[in-house]
């Protein structure tokens, strides 16, 4: 006989694996299998429906008389797939209200994890990323904060983020030491962080039951523990897409004192929020726990289109490129020297178009309130420029010696716009 149970919660493998573990405990329960969210139970003689509901709502996860069925068809997901559409709106609408009524761009203050990134900025990332952290973590999370007596503990969420704190500094060094021996220029990692964002993007959608979530079997002989510091040691080993990220940066640095010390400041950045979650965690109901867990899932699936937006302008691949030269704004020619003007924006620059072999002077004029912690900064790399921008007009000056378009971009590779490079004297304005 066979039971189908729908359970929210499930984020990942260890997930599935700890409530096989538990449902296979009662005698009568055959095997546990999974179809995306839903348990199919085979079982014998009978099941007591409300002590497998308290159960599964005692391992952190949640069920009730409703989502358990004879028959699979009649546990709907539809409902399942409205609330993650709803949770991605609501999330944009903030967004999009933040940017509107004060100007921020939350956006705007995540890095792009590549050379460029300060060491404060390691922090930062490691501050937002945390989000990506309890979801994807949580259920580990969950199990760090429970002892052997299933009672709640304060110490071991702190044991388990200082395991981690350990784990992800040794693996900076044992990457940095890589780093040393190999040259990673800016198309390499640009794909890597490619294959990172997706990576990050398939999670998030197997985490919100989208995609089927596949159960990897346990291996013979494997490590059983509960050790909330053997547990965090362990989770530099899993597979992560900021994590992955930050491992590039770390082998980037070519320096295992730099890879370490950059791992470092990037898990002390998760800590604040695991830290605080884990004891959280130990007041929540599980249908809170559940909903916490799909807001910040929904967030990483939009943070990861960002990151992969971001990987993909790092490789000079515009998606939103504006192709009307319209919209460009062209310099105006003064005696030897052409002038153009620009102001730039929280989250653009603009498309400008100059004149072949004749001098450029780009002003670039900046409001101190729209000054970010991501326009702060231009790159130019055809002339190998980096210009930190301050409030007020800044000068940028180089001499185009070819027809052709050029890219400039923030630090970060988050705002793109394109210089156009043409030969035709008599389409600019003149000056004396």
């Amino acid at each position: 006989m066979k039971l189908y149970v729908k359970i929210k919660g499930i984020s990942c493998n260890h997930c599935l694996q700890t409530i096989e573990a538990n449902l296979l405990k009662n005698k009568n329960i055959e095997s546990v299998k999974f179809k995306n969210d839903i348990a199919i139970i085979t079982y014998k003689n009978t099941i007591n429906r409300e002590k497998l509901i308290k159960k599964i709502i005692s391992l952190g996860y949640y069920t009730e008389e409703d989502y358990i069925s004879d028959d699979i068809n009649q546990l709907d997901n539809k409902t399942n797939l409205k609330e993650i559409v709803l949770i991605i709106t609501i999330l944009i609408l903030i967004f999009y209200l933040l940017y509107k009524l004060i100007g921020f761009n939350i956006f705007n203050v995540i890095p792009t994890i590549d050379s460029n990134i300060t060491n404060g900025m390691l922090f930062i990332t490691g501050l937002f990323t945390s989000i990506h952290c309890i979801s994807m973590c949580g259920a580990i999370n969950l199990l760090t904060v429970i002892n052997k007596t299933g009672k709640r503990n304060y110490k071991r969420p702190i044991l388990y983020n200082l395991g981690r704190l350990i784990s992800y500094t040794f693996l900076g060094a044992v990457v940095g030491l890589i780093g040393s021996t190999i040259t990673i220029n800016n198309k390499v990692s640009g794909i890597i962080i490619l294959l990172a964002a997706t990576i990050m993007f398939l999670m998030a959608l197997s985490m919100l039951g989208i995609i089927p979530l596949r159960k990897v079997k346990k291996f013979k002989g494997k490590l059983k523990t509960k050790s909330p510091f053997l547990i965090g040691l362990l989770n530099g080993l899993m597979p992560c897409g900021p994590l992955q990220a930050m491992q590039v940066y770390a082998l980037s640095t070519g320096s295992p004192i730099k890879g370490a010390i950059s791992m470092f400041l990037f898990c002390l950045g998760t800590i604040p929020l695991m830290l605080s979650t884990g004891l959280i965690l130990t007041r929540l109901n599980s249908k809170n726990k559940i909903l916490i867990n799909k807001i910040a899932t929904c967030l990483i699936l939009i943070l990861s289109l960002v990151m992969l937006n971001q990987a993909l302008l790092s490789l000079d691949i515009d998606l939103f490129k504006n192709k009307k030269e319209e919209t460009y704004q062209k310099s105006i020619i003064k005696d030897n020297y052409q002038e153009i003007k620009i102001n730039a924006s929280y989250g653009n620059y603009q498309d400008i178009i100059i004149q072949k072999d004749i001098p450029v002077k780009l002003i670039i004029h900046v409001d101190k309130d729209k000054l970010t912690g991501c326009n702060n900064e231009i790159y130019l790399k055809k002339y190998n420029i980096k210009k930190k921008l301050v409030a007020g007009d800044n000068l940028i000056e180089f001499t185009p010696t070819k027809v052709e378009t050029l890219t400039y971009t923030c630090y970060m590779n988050m705002i793109k716009n394109n210089i156009k490079v043409i030969d035709n004297k008599k389409y600019f304005e003149r000056k004396s």
